[in-house]
């Protein structure tokens, strides 16, 4: 009976999905901490495992991506620095499940 009960449980339970979803797109409304940032010529790489760090998300950079970038704000949040940079070097920033992703196109 034990045996019946959890694979009818396991059947029972729905299947979760997770489709890559974009991190930026027009109109896109942005919800991180917000940072300070002060950098020149820093490698991109370098700048995403920050916000990384600040977002307290995983985050995948692609080695294709390269880069140096020059940034000085304040109060940004962390999710619209990571967009602006990909806007700035046409980036695709993907979130799958709990990771985010950068790449080229």
């Amino acid at each position: 009976m034990l045996r019946a009960v959890v694979v009818a449980s396991i059947l029972a339970s729905p299947a979760i999905a997770h489709a890559d979803r974009p991190l930026c797109y027009r109109g896109a409304r942005y919800h991180g901490a917000p940072i300070d940032l002060d950098v020149k010529g820093a490698d991109v790489h370098d700048v995403m495992r920050l916000l990384a760090d600040v977002g307290h998300i995983n985050i995948v950079v692609s080695d294709e991506v390269q880069a140096k970038v020059t940034l000085k704000l304040e109060r940004v949040p962390w999710d619209q620095v990571a967009c602006t940079i990909a806007a700035l070097y046409k980036l695709d920033v993907t979130v799958h499940a709990n990771v985010v992703l950068v790449k080229k196109p």
